[in-house]
């Protein structure tokens, strides 16, 4: 009978061991989850490393003047098959069209210099794309209310007052620092949706616009809606100067494009020589996306080919300069 303590204490003991037993086997798996999952990030971080270089390598081939635009996307696909050697995995990357920054509107120098012409070039392209009038209204008024320098409120527009009810940073009362910018203003997200489902389908009004550049629009690389409102034109104007811009090819980007003026009609010679310029310019801006696996990274960036220079780079997940 004295042996039953014993017994009953063998058992709590035995008790005792399995328990700790599955702790610590549910401790161990739990590391290894843990482990496992920390791997699975790291993987997945050097793949998009890796991405991002292979990104780069799109970057430094638009650097290079020898290759035209027109050429890039070619000579982009024999890289692509250099690069590919001795990889185990997919590895290749994407480049975008190589684009004259200064066909697009300079924001800051339309903005800062006469309001009237401002309000009107905008009032015309917004309402090119679509866009109803007194969203545009609101929104030009909006964008000088930004950046100029004092506190008064344009009819329409918005001060921090304004944009302090709507628990928003704003306005910067100083020329725009990155095109994303844009997208702080109050009135460009109802802009931005208006333009989308108007009759040219702007998907980002975005890529029209630059801080870039001296300010002048380029006719060799410029769209046709930013020509015809820059220089006062009705929509559908230039659509004859931009068929002889882009030569028998009709491509954009190669030797045989030609700026023939004479065909924007009734523009003042003037007027082209103060806000315009045939030449291309000697800014870029190119998109590369690089792809090792299933990772994915695109880099754009702002270069000059002669000499070669990158003056802004950035990442699709970072703002846009």
């Amino acid at each position: 009978m004295r042996e039953l303590p014993i017994r009953a204490s063998s058992g709590v003991a035995l008790i005792v061991v399995l328990w700790a037993v599955s702790l610590i086997s549910a401790a161990m798996l739990g590391l290894a989850a843990i482990l496992q999952g920390q791997l699975g990030q790291e993987i997945v971080s050097l793949q998009s490393a890796r991405a991002g270089l292979v990104a780069e390598s799109g970057i430094q081939m638009a650097l290079n003047s020898a290759v035209a635009p027109a050429e890039i996307k070619q000579a982009s696909m024999q890289l692509n098959q250099r690069l590919a050697d001795g990889w185990k995995i997919p590895v290749h990357f994407e480049l975008g069209d190589l684009k004259g920054e200064e066909g697009n509107l300079n924001i800051n120098a339309l903005l800062l210099g006469d309001k009237a012409r401002a309000q009107r070039v905008l009032q015309n392209l917004f309402a090119a794309w679509g866009v109803n009038l007194s969203t545009s209204t609101r929104l030009i008024d909006a964008l000088i209310d930004w950046v100029d320098s004092d506190s008064l409120t344009q009819p329409q527009g918005a001060e921090e007052e304004d944009y302090t009810k709507r628990k928003r940073m704003g306005p910067r009362n100083g020329p725009f620092e990155s095109i994303a910018e844009l997208k702080k203003v109050l009135g460009w997200e109802e802009m931005a949706k208006e333009a989308r489902l108007g009759p040219q389908g702007v998907v980002n009004p975005l890529k029209k616009f630059t801080i870039y550049g001296s300010g002048k629009l380029s006719l060799l690389t410029a769209d046709q809606d930013v020509i015809e409102m820059v220089l006062d034109l009705q929509p559908g104007a230039a659509t004859n100067f931009m068929q002889v811009r882009n030569g028998a090819d009709q491509q954009a980007g190669t030797p045989d494009d030609l700026v023939n003026t004479g065909l924007l009609p009734g523009v003042n010679p003037e007027v082209l020589a103060e806000r315009t310029t045939n030449g291309g310019g000697d800014l870029w801006r190119v998109t590369s996306t690089g792809y090792v696996g299933e990772a994915k990274r695109t880099v754009v960036a702002l270069i000059s080919r002669n000499p070669p220079q990158i003056k802004a780079r950035w990442t699709e997940e970072e703002d846009q300069p």
